[in-house]
């Protein structure tokens, strides 16, 4: 789970933003997670706003910097895997900072950064409630290996050091070294993090591709189709089986000969491939039917593939990113669903961007308004501005909704007139 998140100079954010995800409330468990030490985590986050105010890109240095902690680069001259900083201040270096609990250990993680290399970065940890070094790196020069501690706690002999030392380029974290070395077992705390980022981290809508794959693999999973199957009858979809069947299909394809001197032009060839077809069985009243995938609304499919997520969130421990969490989904289908991840999950996390106000007027956000942020561009030097909802000091019975709807949370676009002027009515 992410305790805390902030960035600076990232895309449209210029000054440190920050989301704390940090919860004070016992009042409902369920809500939020009881890390040790008097600390709780909410399970959800939203992020709300105007079009182009920079709600998907949060999302997107949350998910940069566990990009950068877990893919390695190739060569020296593959840049840092990043998005570009902010528009007036590009010569600058990015910031990146979160603190997550893995394996029910807490870390926190600050980079230093430029497209071309990584300044500086700290992990340190807290594998008994107290603070020690995991490991820090320093830049050098672009032709130097980096200067790199490892913390003692971590136990690694000076062959193994050594090689993260030869193994780390400029342009990735020290950690990104297992996505492309073996290492000894005295290596082991630095993979059991990476292995966590790889299973239980996740990337933004990470759920959306490949579902017809994913249901053949469901179909097989008794359980994983008992959930399936009893979530789709409980949003009302009148959906009482599934099954898969793989069929050949064949398309012609251009090929190009690009090894044929006297080719002149692209020939066509027959290309076999197979593929997974989806079908539903139906029911209304006694009588069933059959509709393939293809045939689903489109509000269908995406419940669907956010089912994916859910069944992870609620069987293990995970974090989902997702942009634009609502689109497809009818408001009180988006409430079933947040209400059933925060009933069912145990340690998951779910931090979304959301066009869907009418859930702030729903006790699950207006009671527990820490789950809330608000984000706008600020007038004169077009960056974005993230705030907590519980910041605004709004009174318990004043509705989140109202309020937010009435502008006085600011973060809703400030729109002109619907009148258009389509004539040029000068005077010559």
């Amino acid at each position: 789970m992410i305790r805390e998140f902030w960035v600076e100079n990232f895309l449209s954010i210029k000054e440190r933003q920050t989301l704390n995800f940090e919860t004070k409330s016992k009042e409902d468990d369920w809500a939020s997670v009881d890390m040790g030490g008097e600390k709780r985590v909410n399970k959800i986050a939203v992020i709300y706003g105007a079009n182009a105010a920079g709600k998907s890109n949060m999302l997107m240095a949350i998910q940069n910097v566990f990009e950068i902690l877990f893919y390695p680069r190739t060569n020296r001259q593959k840049p840092v895997m990043t998005r570009r900083p902010f528009a007036l201040s590009q010569d600058e270096p990015t910031r990146l900072f979160v603190s997550f609990y893995a394996n029910h250990i807490r870390y926190d993680y600050c980079v230093l950064y430029t497209k071309d290399h990584i300044i500086d970065e700290l992990m340190e940890w807290y594998p008994k409630g107290s603070k020690s070094l995991f490991y820090e790196r320093h830049y050098v020069s672009q032709e130097a290996q980096a200067s790199i501690k490892f913390g003692p706690s971590l136990n690694l002999s000076s062959k193994t050091k050594d090689a993260f030392l030869q193994n780390t380029l400029n342009s990735h974290s020290v950690l990104a070294c297992f996505g492309k070395n073996s290492f000894s077992e005295d290596a082991k705390l630095l993979a059991d993090l990476y292995y966590w980022i790889a299973s239980y981290m996740h990337e933004i809508n990470s759920q959306k591709d490949l579902l017809e794959k994913r249901l053949k693999s469901i179909e097989a999973d008794e359980n994983a189709k008992r959930f399936y199957l009893q979530l789709l009858q409980k949003a009302d979809f009148n959906i009482v089986d599934f099954y898969t069947e793989t069929v050949t299909e064949k398309i012609q394809s251009p090929r190009l000969l690009l090894f044929d001197d006297d080719a002149h032009a692209s020939e066509n060839e027959t290309i076999q491939f197979n593929r997974i077809k989806v079908y539903f069985i139906c029911q209304a009243g006694k009588d069933r039917f059959t509709l393939s995938y293809d045939e689903q609304s489109e509000g269908t499919k995406k419940f669907l593939s956010n089912l994916s997520a859910l069944y992870s969130a609620v069987t293990e421990n995970h974090v989902f990113l997702f942009d634009e969490i609502d689109s497809e989904l009818h408001d009180d289908l988006l409430l079933f669903y947040l209400n059933t991840f925060l009933m069912n999950s145990k340690e998951s996390q779910l931090i979304f961007t959301s066009q869907e106000t009418s859930l702030l007027s729903e006790d699950v956000l207006n009671t527990h308004r820490d789950y809330v942020f608000f984000v706008e561009k600020n007038r004169e030097g077009a960056y974005s501005e993230y705030t907590r909802a519980d910041e605004y000091g709004l009174h318990k019975n004043l509705s989140l909704y109202k309020s937010y709807r009435n502008g006085r949370l600011g973060a809703i676009p400030q729109l002109g007139s619907p009148l258009l002027y389509l004539e040029n009515n000068e005077e010559d």
